[in-house]
């Protein structure tokens, strides 16, 4: 009698967490319920330690945690019953991280069959479940754009795409195998499980591929490149491609997405080169390229690109707080102090027609006043702002400004600093951005930058974004048509020729920005000196120590740097000459970086923007980035860093701490030296069995002759004992 007693307790028991299926636990059970589900594992951990299952009815997640100690791992093809409790992470129904127990019972079993959707049928119903999405055409952004070749996948990132003019989003994590692997460029059909991450809970689907396998090419000729621009002129267009098969070229272009305009060429090749002549100046032109051998084809979406324009090209910087002229080479840097948002005030006043800006806070009067200026002296201006800042100084905006605000609160939301001035003026068309808001504290307490460009093409090319966030191109803005964050979509021009300097331009988080970063540092030769605000992607931490090596001196300072900041930890133990600023008066809002400032051909070049470089940054927030080739430029930063970090050389150590770089490494013939102070400083180098092989002094910037040496590595030694490795060729 008691034996039956107990089998009905249990019983009883047992129905109170087992569900009929997974579609009944999703939908009849709320967070924090304890609920039992069993389903066949379609996931592994290239999707990190969560695990997708499924049933005939739905599918759900499963997470234990960091990892699955405690538990067998389940693996792809497992079928499992789980008991757990139900949570929601970012809008994702799991299971976990409080389970009690995980059966795997059987393994070997056919997956469920992948279910064909479109992008904007994306929704809670086949939230987890095995999904293919057909006719997608990435849109790719950024990389090694002045290096051309293929874009290669990021960890923790995001990839937008299209398919039938609808817009979803692929999201590639840390660990994955497709890490690595070339983006496609053409046609590809996405297989995967669709997932969500969204701040409020509603919407942010992505589908997430486990393998290579999970992209598929849907043609027997594929671009196995980006479609790369090249020799920019004011009147023409040069690009090239490669496919995997040889092939004809053809491109359709015009000044809209609408094309109308096509030069085509039969010769079948892998190569592919053409120039579309007769172009205007500072103009933004869509092309499309397109590649056929026998029925199949090979083709791109419509992409921008611009011509050189006809202005001056004139770059101006400027930073907030002191630089150490004493390292300056063609021109001396310009501290402003308490005088930035007075210059700001001047350009903004100096619009003839249309002044459209893009700035995350604002609250600084001279700055408001100076817009209200702007607007009665007949100025068009429209203004987009994020909507869970103060943003203090919009309320004292004139009547008739119109306002755009992003109102969802994802990561830092519409985190942009730029502003656009006259873009249909030649002679005029500015833009300035760089990593200063337009609030008093960022003006003038803290260590920011500003970098002006006087140029239409640039300008175009920034309206272009400020347009996709507006939802129109006239003076009222379209909430139906407006997109922020992953909505957007990467239909800027990356490329331009500005005075006689290269420049790219990334947005975020369409435009891959973090991989064009990378690319950058890991382009590095000779010197790299960073200031950042954060850093909390591995990939450019883990970029910065492969270049720290004898050949490149790398140096940096980072604010952020207390409680969870495993890159600036990783940095240190790697040997990375690294120093925090936080705790120190002013926050360092920087988010620059400075390579081979002093070697024209190296390609000297400098950083900047609005984009921390942070996860945040690169896959939901509104930013702007670009990276500028110009020697003199890159010599103006390094005028900045050069205070900054004396600066905290003598808050460590009150004896002065001496630095020294050496270019270039290896050397040939000249090896220069650029030591930190100007004091007179003798010095021995040593040879690799440890013999002086010469000696001098070092006063200032000084050229030592390095003919006579042999072949090998040396090291420099100064007197204050500071030594540096160099490599005789």
């Amino acid at each position: 009698m008691k034996k039956f007693l107990l089998i009905v307790l249990l019983a009883a028991t047992c129905s109170a967490f087992a569900q009929d299926d997974i579609l009944d636990a999703r939908t009849n059970y709320d967070i924090d319920d304890e609920v039992t589900v069993t389903g066949i594992v379609t996931s592994d951990g290239a999707l990190g330690s969560v695990r997708y299952i499924q049933d005939n009815s739905a599918a759900i997640a499963i997470y234990p945690g960091d990892n699955w100690d405690g538990f067998d791992e389940p693996q792809i093809g497992d079928e499992i019953t789980v008991t757990g409790i139900i949570t929601e992470f970012y809008g994702l129904l799991e299971v976990g991280p409080d389970l009690s127990s995980v059966a795997v019972n059987s393994s070997g079993n056919p997956l469920p069959e992948f279910q064909l959707i479109t992008p904007d049928q994306a929704n809670e119903s086949y939230e987890g479940e095995l999904v293919t999405i057909e006719g997608c055409f990435f849109e790719i952004g950024g990389g090694c754009e002045f290096g051309g070749g293929a874009q290669v996948i990021q960890g923790n990132t995001t990839y937008p795409y299209i398919s039938s003019g609808e817009q979803g989003v692929v999201y590639v994590r840390s660990g994955n195998p497709l890490v690595g692997e070339i983006i496609p460029t053409g046609e590809t059909t996405v297989f995967g499980v669709m997932s969500q991450f969204s701040f409020s809970g509603v919407g942010g689907y992505q589908l997430l591929p486990r393998t290579q396998d999970d992209l598929v090419g849907t043609s027997a000729i594929n671009l196995a490149s980006v479609v790369d621009q090249f020799d920019i002129t004011t009147d023409a267009i040069s690009i090239q491609w490669i496919t995997d098969v040889a092939g004809d070229s053809k491109v359709e272009y015009g000044p809209t997405t609408a094309l109308g305009m096509e030069m085509y060429d039969a010769m079948e090749t892998t190569d592919h080169q053409m120039t579309i002549e007769g172009l205007d100046a500072g103009t933004i032109y869509w092309i499309k390229v397109i590649s056929t051998t026998g029925d199949d084809t090979a083709e791109t979406l419509p992409k921008p690109y611009a011509t050189q324009s006809n202005s001056s090209g004139d770059i101006t910087v400027y930073f907030t707080q002191d630089v150490d002229t004493s390292v300056a080479t063609e021109e001396e840097a310009i501290a402003l102090f308490d005088d930035m948002n007075d210059t700001i005030a001047a350009y903004i006043t100096s619009a003839q027609s249309t002044l459209d800006m893009a700035i995350y806070n604002i609250n600084n009067s001279v700055i408001v006043d100076a817009i209200n200026t702007a607007q009665s002296n007949g100025v068009d201006i429209r203004y987009i702002a994020q909507g869970t800042n103060l943003n203090a100084g919009i309320g004292d905006f004139n009547a008739g400004i119109p306002i755009h605000y992003r109102e969802d609160d994802e990561g830092s939301g519409m985190h942009n600093k730029f502003i656009i001035i006259d873009a249909d003026n030649v002679d005029n068309a500015h833009v300035l951005t760089g990593s200063t808001n337009m609030t008093t504290g960022n003006l003038t307490n803290d260590f920011n930058n500003l970098i002006i460009f006087q140029d239409q093409s640039l300008a175009r090319g920034f309206r272009i974004e400020f347009e996709e966030m507006w939802g129109s191109n006239g003076m009222e803005p379209s909430e139906e048509n407006a997109k922020f964050g992953a909505n957007k979509t990467a239909n800027t021009p990356k490329k331009f020729i500005i005075g006689e300097s290269p420049v790219e331009v990334y947005f975020s988080p369409s435009d891959n920005t973090t991989a064009a970063i990378q690319c950058a540092i890991e382009s590095t030769q000779s010197a790299f000196n960073f200031c950042l605000l954060s850093l909390t992607r591995d990939e450019l931490a883990e970029a910065i120590v492969s270049v720290d090596n004898i050949f490149v001196d790398a140096r940096g300072i980072i604010e952020q740097t207390s409680g969870d900041a495993p890159d600036y930890d990783m940095l240190l133990d790697a040997g990375v000459d690294v120093m925090s600023h936080e705790g120190i008066s002013g926050d360092l809002h920087h988010k620059y970086a400075i390579i081979d400032h002093a070697q024209q051909s190296q390609d000297p070049m400098v950083i900047t923007g609005s984009h921390n470089w942070s996860s945040s940054a690169e896959n939901f927030n509104d930013e702007n980035t670009v990276m500028v080739h110009d020697a003199r430029v890159a010599n103006l930063y390094f005028q900045e860093f050069t205070e900054r970090w004396n600066e905290l050389n003598v808050s460590i150590d009150k004896n002065e701490k001496i630095e020294l770089e050496l270019y270039p490494n290896p050397v040939s013939e000249e090896l220069t030296l650029v030591p930190s102070s100007t004091e007179l400083m003798k010095y021995n180098i040593i040879s690799i069995d440890g013999k002086i092989v010469e000696q001098g002094a070092v006063q200032g910037w000084t050229t030592i002759d390095c003919r006579d040496l042999n072949s090998g590595v040396y090291t420099l030694i100064l007197e204050t004992g500071l030594a540096k490795k160099f490599v005789k060729q």
